[in-house]
Parts: structure tokens; sequence; C-alpha cells
């Protein structure tokens, strides 16, 4: 009996429906799944390996190796007969002018660019899935004011007819207001469609392909205009440090035409037979080499004017990128300025519009002499104001997006 009041308490509780999706979770869940953050994780992962790569020549190597070799039948004058070896070597390179530091420090530069990248990558999927969720925001709003559009203008059509069967409208009419009903249901089929389309965009970056509907939170409000400093994005900081990656490199061209001085020590057992080797013959060296290129066919001044060329196209990159972003950013905060304003002409002016929309259809039900065309245009404008309302919070919305893309930041 038990087992049975428990079935029958949970057959008979209502199903539990997930949480409407807010922005957070939709921005959260596309970084989780796009491929790209993962990418920029990896290229990030191999750059770092590459400085630690870098910074090993700044340290001493140390190597172990044995050897044995016999020679039976040649001239022992040049053979020795055989040799046996087990020795352990250190190599250091002592003094270079600086040139692995700078090579280490230029590898460090650009992995600390490749760190960079991934905050870009993660600021362009925020970017990317705020849009689209602001995108099945306006979309969903968009479909339920046609439909409250539609659902009038059928009431509009029914009191036409009426006022048609009893002689006061003529075909005409009943026509124009059939007419502009079809459009309306037109116009909402296209809603819906785009509301569905909306939903696999945000689904897509979300990794749900498969949704066929997604409920979301919709946020009250138009989003402030974010404030940064554009030397503090990722795009303007990987920008500096390609410079000064540039910079370093040129340093460790320029040092490798100057003299550089290595150490190397061994010890170990050295001989001809492994036993008298191993028993008696340890021991030790040491040896110090200081070299300097006198001439290499212009090897070197070749790559140092590479190196170069490649810290003047890092600064006009940085030049490049500082111009698109303030482009950017200028292009935002004005569509951003214009939509606000929009909206406040909009509230102040829906009154108004609604206003002469209700006196012209009473003068046209009381037999003022306006006519249907009258009635139809003033409604129209109500409505297009509507709709205009929904398009400029979405416009102030992705402005306030792409600004936070472009100061590298996560709403």
């Amino acid at each position: 009996m038990i087992a049975f009041a428990l079935v029958a308490v949970l057959f008979a509780a209502e199903p539990a429906h997930a949480a409407p999706l807010t922005l957070a979770d939709a921005i959260n869940r596309a970084l989780a799944f796009a491929p790209s953050v993962s990418m920029a994780s990896a290229d990030s992962d191999a750059s770092n390996a590459r400085a630690r790569e870098q910074r090993a020549p700044l340290y001493p190597s140390i190597s172990a190796g044995t050897e044995y070799y016999q020679a039976p039948g040649y001239n022992t004058v040049v053979t020795n007969r055989g040799l046996s070896a087990g020795l352990v070597a250190l190599n250091y390179t002592m003094w270079d002018w600086g040139r692995r530091e700078a090579q280490y420090r230029a590898a460090r530069y650009v992995s600390e660019a490749a760190t960079l990248g991934v905050a870009a990558a993660r600021a362009q999927i925020a970017f990317d899935a705020s849009v689209a969720f602001y995108d099945l925001m306006h979309q969903r709003q968009t479909e339920r004011e046609l439909a409250r559009n539609f659902d009038r203008l059928s009431r509009y059509v029914a009191t036409i007819e009426e006022l048609k069967a009893s002689g006061r409208a003529i075909t005409n009419d009943v026509l124009k207001i059939r007419s502009a009903r079809d459009s309306a249901e037109l116009m909402l089929s296209s809603a819906r469609n785009a509301r569905l389309r909306a939903i696999a965009n945000l689904g897509s970056l979300i990794g749900d392909f498969n949704a066929a509907d997604l409920e979301i939170a919709e946020p009250a409000g138009i989003p402030p205009l974010p404030a940064g400093k554009l030397e503090e994005s990722p795009a303007m900081q990987a920008a500096a440090r390609a410079i000064a990656s540039a910079n370093l490199q040129a340093q460790a061209e320029e040092a490798a035409r100057l003299p550089t001085f290595q150490v190397a020590l061994t010890t170990g057992a050295l001989g001809i037979d492994p036993p008298e080797t191993v028993n008696r013959n340890y021991g030790a060296s040491y040896d110090g080499v200081l070299s300097m290129p006198l001439f290499d066919g212009g090897a070197i001044s070749a790559r140092i004017d590479q190196a170069k060329a490649r810290v003047n196209s890092a600064r006009a990159q940085y030049r490049q990128t500082q111009y698109l972003l303030e482009r950017r950013l200028k292009d935002a905060a004005t569509r951003y300025t214009e939509a606000r304003e929009a909206l406040a002409i909009i509230t102040r002016s829906q009154p108004t519009a609604d206003d002469a929309f209700a006196l012209t259809w009473t003068r046209f039900l009381g037999g003022g002499g306006a006519t249907l065309l009258e009635v139809l245009d003033a409604y129209e404008q109500a409505e297009q104001l509507r709709i205009e309302r929904l398009n400029h919070e979405f416009a102030a919305r992705e402005a306030a997006a792409e600004t936070a893309l472009l100061y590298g930041q996560i709403p």
C-alpha cells in the first residue's frame, strides 16, 4: 500500500519545468561549449611551452654518455686500438651580450599575447551569445506584439462587417480592413519564423542544436553603455606585446655579431680497455671557447633587417588595431545614443498616436466624416511606433554588447 501511494503521488505531481534561460546562463554555456576558446587555450599553452624552451639556454646543460669502441686490424697509432668512456659533461654559455635573455623575454611577450587571445576569444563568444539572446528576446516580443495586432484587426474586421450588414459601411471598407488583417497575418508569420531562426542560432551557440523552443528570462530596461580604457582591451595589449617582442628579437639578432664565451666541463673515466678504464683512468677536463663571427656572407645583417621590419610591422599593426577599435567604439556609441533618443521620442509620441487613432475610430463609428482609410492610417502609425520601440531597444542592447566586446569585457 505504501509503495502504491508513493507511485500515485509521483504520477499526480506536476512535471518539473526547467528555469528560464538567463543572459548569464547563455553566456556561460556558450563559453563552455565554444571550440574557439579551447583552440585559443591550446595556442596559449603552446606559446607558454615555447617560452620555457627559450629559457632553457639560460641554464647549464648536463649530459651523460658511455662509449666502447674497438678497431682491431687498424694501425694502433691511428686508432689507439680502442676506446672506453663513461663521462658526464656540462656545457654553459657564460656570456653572449644578453642574446639568450632577449630571446626568452621576446618569447614571454608572445606567450602573454596568446593568453590575451584567450580573453579576446571569450569576449567574442560572450558578445555572440549576448546578441543571439537579445535577438531571440526581440523576436519573441515582436511576435507577441504582431499577434496582438492581428487579434485587434480581426475584431475590427468583425465590427466593419456588422456595420456593412446594417448599412453603415460599404463593401470597399470591408475589403480594406480585411486586406489590412491579411497583411498583419503575413507579418505575424514572418515574425514566427524569425523567432525560430533566433532559437536555432542561440541553441547552436550553447550546444543545443535540436532546441524547439527556449524559454528566456527577459531582462528589464536597457543596459548602460560600458565604460573602459581602450589600452586595456585584449587586442591593444596583445598588439603592444607584439611590439615589445619584436624589439627584443631585434636586440637578440644584433647581439649575434658580438663575441660569445662558452665553457665545457667533463668528468668520468676514459681509457682503452673497460677494466683498466674503470679501475684507474678517472679524471676531468675543462674547456673555454671565445668565438666571434667575422664573415658569414651577410646572414646576420639579413636577420637583423628582418627583425627591424617585424618591429615596424608590429607598430603599424598596433596603430591599425587602435584605429579600428576607436572607429567601432564611436559607431557603437552613436548607435546607442541614437536608439536611446528614439526610445525617448517614442515614449512621448505613443500616447498621441493612440489617442489619434481612438479619435479617428470614434469619428468613423459615429458617422463624423472620417473614412476607413484615415482610420487604418492612424492605426498603422500607432502600431509602427510599438514595433519601432522593440527595434530600438534591440539596437541599444546590441550596441552595449559590442562596446563590452571591444573593451574585452564579459557581461
